[in-house]
């Protein structure tokens, strides 16, 4: 039976991890689509680097914030 904990508790850690490194690939590509709207200078681009600005910003309060905060 201690195997078996063992190896749920590593299943576990390694899908804490993979989500972890999901989420950061996932700020990443929302911080080279800011560099790439900004290169390119247009108005439309502005707006979208705008909106995607506020999507970075409430994913990383979503990643900061601790899950047992009263809203």
């Amino acid at each position: 039976m201690k195997t078996f904990f063992r190896l749920l508790t590593a299943a576990l850690h390694a899908y804490v991890e993979h989500i972890k490194w999901q989420r950061d690939r996932y700020i990443d590509g929302l911080e080279d689509r800011i560099d790439a709207l900004a290169a390119d200078g247009d108005p439309a681009s502005k707006l979208r680097l705008e909106r995607v600005a506020k999507r970075l910003k409430r994913e990383r309060e979503r990643t900061l914030r601790p899950p047992d905060r009263d809203p």
